[in-house]
């Protein structure tokens, strides 16, 4: 019997009884047992070593028959001796928690039927350890899973307010532009008004002498009239649609998914987005070339938060050529391409700017939440991050592909019909270039 890679015949300091009794102390009884048969070996000794020198053959003959039964006795005691010494300290080591500490059996006696029993004990003791260790461990487990559904609230919360802070910066960002744009059609109908109540004031004058009435000037000055009143009507319509964009941008309108056209949301957020890049860069205007799919089928989505991608996307866009014309010399001629297709996949919407373009470093972190590499004063790097968030959530899919100093295009494909894997797309098919007049 030894414990692993060790010999109990020699024990180490290290396997010394932990209640302080030596392996040789007298007072085990194995110790006691092996001191009596050792004097019992000293007495045939003397009596044989009597019998030499007394000479009788018969004594000798018996004396040295005792004294070789005496030793294989010592021997057997001696090695069941060290047995019962280890296998005792392996009881008291277990009891106070060593499970490290073995004895292989040997043999087949009782003493390695002890080892059995014990190495038996030792494994269940083990066994329960473990399965207390596991307890305590699930309590924690559970302490701990409590502490993340909160942290996961919390986390929820923040999210939130964030959202509404990025919000109310997307509005005010784009709020010079709109009133910026407001101005336009406002002062027009304005003189348009004037125009017409210096018509209206002129034709009354006239009728008031029904006898000098020259019918084809108040036909002249009635189609004036009419004219200015196209006029009023057709602006009043972009303020209408203006305001239209900026409401779309606002979750308290709708926020539920419905048929959306994607052809007119597009055209109507990029020039948002545009007209307020225009305000904060003074002097900036870039020739925006609208390639939409006519007839291009409508899409079930959620309309402000699909307003909110583009205007992040063409905002972005119209930054990276205003950088790029600050910095670039004379010649230089900002553009952007926006079109919409019917893909495989769905729908796709493509901006395409000629400014800064990105390197593959700034692609690979461009959705990152806090991301940005212009001027944090009015970029919060949120504006991508979200609408990552908002086109996943579409079922929808965001790439950007761009070459520094070249150009930059991102796009955007959305299902058709959100939570569907079918989504029979029509053949890709692109418009030819139109300039939009309002855009240009």
């Amino acid at each position: 019997m030894q414990q692993e890679g060790r010999d109990p015949m020699n024990p180490r300091p290290e396997v010394t009884d932990p209640l302080g009794m030596s392996p040789l102390s007298l007072r085990r009884r194995s110790v006691q047992i092996f001191g009596l048969v050792c004097l019992a070996n000293i007495i045939v000794a003397v009596l044989t070593a009597r019998a030499v020198m007394t000479g009788d053959p018969t004594l000798i003959g018996l004396s040295a028959s005792a004294l070789g039964v005496m030793v294989v006795m010592t021997a057997l005691a001696m090695w069941s001796g060290v047995r019962t010494v280890a296998v005792e300290l392996w009881i008291r080591r277990l009891g106070v928690g060593d499970f490290e500490f073995r004895i292989e059996p040997r043999g087949n006696d009782e003493v390695s039927k002890i080892c059995m029993a014990l190495d038996t004990l030792r494994q269940s003791s083990i066994r329960a350890m473990q399965v207390d260790v596991v307890q305590r461990l699930s309590e924690e487990l559970r302490e701990k899973n409590g502490e993340l559904e909160q942290a996961l609230v919390d986390l929820r919360q923040s999210q939130d307010r964030i959202i509404s802070q990025q919000k109310l910066a997307e509005l005010g960002e784009l709020s010079a532009g709109v009133a910026h744009e407001m101005r336009n059609p406002l002062q027009f109908i304005q003189n348009f008004t004037s125009s017409s109540k210096e018509i209206a004031t002129e034709l009354v004058e006239i009728l008031e002498e029904p006898e000098k009435v020259d019918w084809e000037d108040v036909k002249d000055l009635v189609g004036d009239l009419s004219s200015n009143m196209e006029r009023v009507l057709h602006h009043s319509g972009r303020a209408n649609g203006i305001v239209s964009a900026m409401l779309t941008l606002d979750r308290g309108v709708g926020g539920a998914f419905r048929p959306v056209d994607l052809n007119g949301l597009l055209v109507e957020q990029t020039h948002l987005a545009h007209r307020a890049a225009q305000s904060h860069e003074a002097g900036f205007g870039a020739e925006i070339i609208m390639e939409l799919e006519p007839g291009l089928e409508e899409i079930v989505a959620v309309p402000e938060d699909i307003a909110r991608v583009i205007a992040n996307v063409v905002t972005n866009a119209c930054q990276s050529m205003a950088e790029k014309e600050r910095l670039e010399e004379d010649g230089y001629k900002p553009e952007m391409k926006v079109g919409t297709a019917s893909t495989e996949e769905g729908v796709e919407i493509v901006v395409r700017d000629n400014g800064m373009g990105m390197t593959p470093e700034i692609i690979e972190k461009m959705f990152n939440p806090f991301f940005t590499t212009r001027d944090t004063g009015r970029n919060t790097g949120l504006g991508l991050s979200l609408s990552y968030d908002v086109v996943r959530e579409h079922g929808g899919e965001i790439y950007a592909e761009s070459e520094p100093k070249q150009y930059a295009e991102i796009r955007v494909v959305l299902p058709r019909h959100p939570g569907t894997q079918e989504m029979g797309g029509g053949a890709a098919s692109m418009s030819e270039p139109v300039e939009d007049e309002a855009l240009g």
